[in-house]
């Protein structure tokens, strides 16, 4: 009996001990809320030479993960007048390694992982594109947050002597939903 009583007195103050502490310190900052700038709207971009030649829109929206510990998005393309999904993935934040890191699905199949840091208004991605046929490509990325409603982005690639080159670039603005 006084077993069972030791083990509830023990689970009760287990359950009020967390709150109790919790109202006591402050809650820790949450990295993941440098990219909270990216909530609301939808992010909008228009591309000169699509992989066919021809002008393109893209469009990505943000959320929070339920748990508020991720940034969840989507990136469609507008395909014969009607947007289709193309990308889907998360950032989170890496503790042991203090950076985000992010991973995201194509529509085709590939598979996308990376890590990012962010730095005043640069968040640079660095990533690797795996494809279904087993092979992967690195590549890197850089957004620059230019205004609240605006940003850059590009992907760059290695040329045959190491060196980091631009492969395109697009301009995103922010447009409310």
């Amino acid at each position: 009996m006084r077993t069972r009583l030791a083990i509830c007195v023990l689970a009760v103050l287990t359950c009020f001990a967390g709150p109790l502490n919790s109202e006591t310190q402050p809650a820790a900052p949450n990295p993941i809320d440098q990219l909270s700038w990216l909530m609301g709207g939808k992010w909008t971009a228009e591309g000169e030479k699509g992989p066919d030649g021809k002008p393109f829109h893209v469009e990505a929206r943000f959320r929070w993960a339920d748990n508020h510990q991720g940034l969840e998005f989507t990136t469609w393309f507008l395909t014969d007048g009607k947007l289709v999904p193309v990308y889907s993935g998360m950032y989170a934040w890496q503790p042991v390694k203090k950076k985000f890191t992010f991973l995201y699905t194509d529509d085709k199949g590939a598979l996308t992982e990376g890590e990012a840091a962010w730095s005043g208004n640069h968040l640079e991605q660095e990533f690797q594109i795996m494809g279904v046929n087993a092979i992967a490509h690195t590549f890197r990325s850089t957004i620059v947050r230019t205004g609240d409603d605006d940003y850059d982005w590009n992907v760059q690639h290695q040329d045959k002597s190491g060196a980091w080159v631009v492969m395109f670039g697009l301009k995103y603005k922010r447009k409310p939903l």
